[in-house]
Formats: C-alpha cells, structure tokens, sequence
C-alpha cells in the first residue's frame, strides 16, 4: 500500500492551524484483490463517458482529486482550492463522498457539481443496507420536521448567555477581592463556553436555513466578537474532524486535526510510533500528568490559532479586516471590563483565570466524545466511522446544558445540521439503526468517558517510558 504525502502551499493551513500550509496525507485504497480486478477489465472494455472505483481511487490528493457522488465522478481538483467550506473537500478525494456531500451542503450545492462532472461509476455495486437505511432514516426525520428549527428555543439561549455574562460582571462589581475574582472568572469561563456553543449551532446551520446570516452573525458576531475566536479557523478545522473523525493516514498520522495533539499528547500506540524524537517521547511518558494543565491551556492557544488564521489564511481582504476587527472587539472589551471593575493586578487575574476556565470547560467536552475512542486507517463508510468513534455521555439535565446538546454526540456526528433541541428526541431511531446492523451505540457516564480518555493516556504513556528505557 502506497502512501502519497502532498503539500499545498501558500493554500491552506499547517497541522497547528497556524500557517497557510496543509499537509494531507492520503494513501492508495485498492487491495490485492482490487488491483488484480483492475487487470482483469481492460480500459478498452468500458463504455466512454464511465469509470471504475479503482481509476477514481488513483485520484486521491489535493493536486488531483476525484470524488463519487450518488454514483457519479467529480474532479474537483481546481474547485477545491476556492471550495466554501475549505479544505475538507480533499478529505473525500479518490473516495465515495455522498453522505458527506448531502449533510453539509444546500440543495443549491448539486446545481455546482454539474461544472465538474466527467463521468459516472461503471459497474457500481448497491448501495449498502447500512447507508441506505441510513439515507433513509435522514429522509423521514426531515418529513417529521425533525431538522425544524425552534427559534423561541435559541432566543432563550441568548437570554441565558447573557444573563451569565451579567452574572459575572456583577460579581466584581459588587467585590473587588481576590476570591471574587475567583468566583467571577469561573462564571466567566462558563459564558464563554455557552457562547461557543451557540456559535458552533450556528456555523453547523442549525439555527436558521440562511447560511450567510449563520456565517456572518453567528460567525463574526458569535464567534469572533462574543467567544474570542475566529469562527473561519474553528470552521475550516472542525469541518475535517466530522468528514474523518479519529481517522489516521497508514502510518498513523492523524488526519483529523482534533487527535493532532503530538508532541503534547499522543491517543494510541500507533500514533506514539510515529514519534522519533525523543525529547518528543519524554513529554508523551508524563502526558498523563499534563493533561489537565493543558485543558487549561486550550483556549489561549485556540486563540492564537484564531489570530495567526485571520492573518494568513487565504480570504477576500473584506473578510481579514473583519476577522481581525471582531476579535480585536473581543479582545479589547474583556481588558476594558476588567479595567473598569478592577485594580490592575485583580484585572490581570480574572482575565488569566477566565481564559482558563473556559479552557477547562471547554476541552472537557471534546475529551470525553472522542478520546478514547478507536483510531483508525482504513476508511470506513461514513456511519461505521462516526458509530466507531464516538460516544454519548448519558442524559443527566445539567451536562445536556453544560455540554451544549453533545452529551448526544453521536446524533449531532451523524446529523450535524440537526438543531440541538431535536438530537434527544432522534436518539430511539439510532440507536434501532444501531441495533439492526449490530453496531456499537456507546453512551457511558460522564465519570466512566473521562477515566476512559484518561486509561488510553496513562497506556500510551507507560509505553512511551518503556521504549525511553531502551534506547
């Protein structure tokens, strides 16, 4: 099995999200059996204007990508590099990208495929029972308006983000000691993670069918001038975390952004194996202990991840001021706030403190949906990868609140458009579809999701230590 590394420059991001470099790791998808198939039908045999699976593999990087969709073949090599929802498009290159496609795009969407079709695939086999009861499943949850917004719902949520915002203000209103700092910031980092959210609702369409309003006030507004972070940034990387979840290239480097945590932390043995350094090693052999000091740390490095995206990555010039302009609004109204209601050195603190409790809470809710879970190299079809690599905690009220609605996070991977109000009442239908195909519908407690993350850490670890002994 081929491994093609390929580098686009002066495009995309780096791994950190921090540059204008992407490294996409894709890999040759024919086994033994395929290629000897591939052989045995000679190109002379099949009918001009269609293309096997095996020739559409072959086009599987950034610099030459071709995709199925419903059956048809899109070389979207050119398209990709101005593709609205970013680099996520090469995610599905030489592969079949249907249920991707479905989920993240309007029906306008199929209007654009036509400039990019060059064939459809020859000899198909059906569709899965899977996928399509799958499909099926997407159909009848529309129909039962399940995928409705409730705007009285959402309002209700500003009420209550602001309501803690103003919660947290009064407290140093009110008190200017230090353990009134303390108080306000936990609050503090509690609104700031509601406000992520919102702004995640937002930017997955879940709020209104008008995704340019969703873009721009949910984006702008929400993310960069509420939450403090550039809502581009976080869209171009958690767009790759939903289209390959967990997954690794055959080497186990990871190419959801989300596990590409190394030097800091590594999720499995294999990905520790991909570590040569030993320096590198070192920091993994203790990555245990620093795990919840780097939840902490989570939000400011976000942000600088925000603000190296807003002044690197490719966009129209109106769109960089505006990034940067929202989030210096952000920036400039927490040091204000904390200015007007503190002496400098309480300021100091509750802005530290606040940037690391929003972290915590933050991280916290990442942490248990998807570390801990399977890491994979093979492509799966896309519901075997979300069911593979994800969890649910169980429902208690508090942590539905607390979590934003991703206590049902295997609803939201499989229907991340579905508005938070309606991933609860969805859940029966999964979990029989789950049933039906035998596949695993893991929903463990909050406590049980956590020491899970945490095993896989103390595991990795132990072995990092091991191999620094001998070398």
């Amino acid at each position: 099995m081929a491994t093609i590394t390929t580098t686009v420059t002066d495009t995309f991001w780096s791994k950190w999200g921090t540059a204008i470099n992407l490294r996409l790791v894709t890999k040759e998808s024919k086994s033994s059996e395929s290629q000897e198939a591939t052989k045995s039908i000679s190109r002379e045999s099949i009918p001009e204007g269609f293309l096997t699976r095996e020739e559409v593999a072959k086009h599987n990087n950034p610099r030459d990508c071709w995709i199925i969709i419903n059956g048809k073949v899109y070389d979207v090599t050119t398209f990709g590099k101005t593709h609205p929802g970013g680099p996520v498009i090469f995610t599905q290159a030489g592969r079949d990208g249907t249920d991707a496609f479905k989920l993240f795009h309007p029906p306008k969407a199929w209007q654009a495929l036509k400039d990019v079709y060059i064939g459809d695939v020859h000899n198909d086999e059906p569709v899965p029972e899977l996928l399509k009861d799958y499909r099926e499943l997407r159909t009848s949850l529309m129909r039962a308006q399940m995928f409705k917004t409730s705007i009285p719902y959402y309002v209700s949520k500003f009420i209550t983000v602001f309501a803690i915002l103003a919660a947290a203000l009064a407290v140093i209103n009110w008190n200017q000691s230090y353990l009134a700092v303390l108080g306000s910031s936990l609050i503090m980092g509690i609104y700031w993670q509601q406000c992520g959210w919102l702004a995640h609702d937002f930017v997955h369409n879940q709020v209104t069918d008008n995704r340019k309003f969703n873009s721009y006030f949910g984006g702008l507004f929400v993310g960069n001038v509420m939450t403090g972070f550039s809502l581009g940034w976080w869209k171009t990387k958690h767009n790759v975390h939903h289209a390959v979840t967990n997954e690794c290239d055959e080497k186990y480097n990871p190419i959801d952004p989300d596990i590409d945590t190394v030097p800091l932390l590594a999720w499995s043995k294999e990905i520790l194996d991909t570590v040569d350094d030993e320096f590198v090693r070192s920091i993994i052999s203790v990555q245990h202990w620093l795990f919840v000091p780097l939840l902490f740390l989570a939000r400011i490095s976000w942000m600088y991840s925000s603000w190296a995206h807003a002044s690197s990555f490719p966009m129209p010039r109106w769109l960089r001021v505006a990034e940067k302009t929202t989030l210096l609004i952000h920036y400039s109204s927490v040091i204000g706030a904390a200015l007007y209601f503190l002496p400098v050195p309480q300021a100091i603190c509750w802005v530290i403190l606040s940037e690391f409790f929003s972290g915590l809470f933050l991280s916290i809710v990442f942490t248990v949906s998807h570390n801990g879970m399977e890491m994979y190299t093979n492509p799966k079809d896309f519901v075997t990868a979300q069911l593979a690599s994800t969890r649910n905690i169980k429902n208690q009220f508090f942590y539905d609140w607390f979590s934003g609605g991703l206590n049902w996070q295997i609803e939201h991977h499989l229907f991340p458009t579905l508005p938070r109000h309606s991933l609860g009442k969805i859940a029966p239908h999964v979990k029989a579809l789950c049933a039906k195909h035998n596949l695993d519908y893991q929903e463990i407690s909050l406590a049980a999701a956590m020491r899970a993350a945490f095993d896989r850490l103390v595991e990795v670890a132990a072995i990092a230590r091991a191999s620094l002994k001998h070398s």
